[in-house]
């Protein structure tokens, strides 16, 4: 009697921490494929910020963009940003007492140009005391292709 206890403890544990990882993944919302693929106002540019790596999964910080909090980094997500085209001010949130161990950057400085999308990829990385979240320009075949089985935040970015 006491194995069957121990054995449905250990079972409902494990069931839980997958529930708690998966809590943590943007699992619902349009993906990608659905939303990224339609044309873009002519006077108008697109910023998509994207996490595909479930790795640091406790690590989320806002994404900021001009300096205002637009979004999360969610693991398989992303924020999409319809704005003015020009130059877009983004960085990630990180821990300001946290040192980045293995290179890259938390800031980005796209030029959004009209009718086009600029992607970003946030990517976990060690850092000192916690992960990080760098950015990454990629080209738009790149982004098109990580993003289309990824689902949209949540987000509080402007519409042009």
């Amino acid at each position: 009697m006491r194995a069957m206890t121990t054995t449905r403890i250990t079972t409902l544990i494990a069931t839980l921490a997958a529930a708690a990882g998966l809590a943590g993944c943007a699992s619902s919302g349009p993906t990608g494929s659905e939303i990224l693929t339609g044309s873009i106002k002519p006077d108008a540019a697109r910023l998509v910020i994207y996490r595909t790596s479930p790795l640091g999964m406790a690590i989320q910080p806002d994404y900021m963009v001009n300096g205002q909090k637009v979004g999360i980094s969610t693991p398989n997500g992303f924020v999409v940003c319809d704005m003015a085209p020009g130059k877009a001010d983004v960085a990630v949130a990180n821990a300001t007492f946290n040192v980045n161990l293995f290179g890259g950057s938390d800031k980005a400085a796209p030029q959004l140009t009209p009718g086009k999308t600029t992607y970003l990829s946030a990517t976990p990385q060690m850092g000192l005391t916690i992960g990080i979240i760098t950015l990454t320009e990629v080209t738009e075949a790149q982004g098109r292709a990580d993003t289309a089985s990824l689902h949209k935040i949540e987000s509080t970015c402007g519409k042009v």
